[in-house]
């Protein structure tokens, strides 16, 4: 700890989620005793999707804050080569109390990359053998690519909005712990054994330090029905808060499961023939 409300987590290299974890549990320690905790992460790896983080957060009655970088895979605006990472950024709000054990009902849930595509999207895309839309990556001559196998770098989302918020979550996630800045930073699908050398910062803001967190609860609930009663822009359509999509998407798998692309399930296959072990699906 390097203060009533800054701390540093040192990840030895090891899963990112596993030390993303340890700092959102500090952040959370850190504003319950003084208000507000910021703690910054390196020596880490990819970590997956930051929301499971910030929902955390969200759990404990704070307003939270989860960034992380990755090597360059984004074009800055008005250039031809990468430099920053996808570079997400989530933001969470607590909509209502939630039980022991279990993630906040309808929290406000911002998780979002600052590319217009995750870079996921873009390999899946790949290893099922289906084209991306134009306009969300170019290929290694810089030129607008639908070729998922081509994609050299995406585009950042907004413009120059999208590129100065990459670069600023670079700013935050590699300067105040001295990890590498994205073109520096090995890459993700290069040498396995190499160390990624990932920064991050998580921070959590203490609700009831400014406003019971009842008061709290019923305005976000208040805001949340006048957003989603707007009249829709298309006929049929809904107005949607942020979170909202992922928390039916979830209801929709837990009842029907997981859909997985065709390669992917042989892929799956292929891996459990070579080490021995029994097939997920005959």
């Amino acid at each position: 700890m390097l203060s009533d409300s800054c701390a540093r987590v040192h990840g030895d290299n090891g899963l990112g989620q596993i030390v993303m974890q340890r700092a959102t549990v500090e952040a959370i320690a850190l504003a319950s005793r003084s208000g507000a905790g910021w703690v910054s992460v390196a020596g880490s790896s990819h970590c997956g999707a930051l929301a499971y983080f910030g929902l955390q957060i969200a759990d404990a009655g704070m307003i939270g804050w989860v960034f992380s970088h990755v090597d360059s895979m984004v074009l800055p605006f008005g250039a031809r080569s990468p430099f920053c990472g996808t570079n997400p950024v989530c933001i969470t709000a607590p909509r209502e109390a939630a039980g022991a054990g279990r993630l906040p009902s309808g929290a406000l849930c911002l998780d979002m990359a600052t590319s217009k595509v995750p870079w996921n999207t873009i390999a899946n895309a790949a290893l099922e053998h289906v084209p991306i839309e134009s306009g969300w990556a170019v290929d290694a001559e810089g030129r607008d690519t639908t070729d998922a196998h081509r994609v050299s770098a995406l585009y950042p989302f907004g413009g120059y909005k999208g590129s100065g918020l990459g670069l600023m979550i670079d700013v935050l996630c590699a300067t105040l712990s001295d990890a590498p800045i994205g073109p520096d930073i090995p890459a993700m699908y290069g040498d396995l054994a190499e160390p990624r050398q990932l920064g991050g910062l998580v921070g959590a803001i203490d609700v009831g330090r400014f406003v019971p967190l009842e008061r709290f609860h019923r305005r976000v609930a208040d805001l949340i029905q006048r957003w989603t009663a707007l009249p829709p822009s298309e006929p049929g359509g809904r107005v949607l808060f942020p979170g909202q999509p992922e928390l039916e998407h979830r209801e929709r798998r837990l009842r029907e499961g997981i859909p997985l692309g065709k390669h992917l399930l042989a892929e799956l296959a292929e891996l459990a023939h070579r080490h021995g072990i029994d097939p997920l699906f005959d």
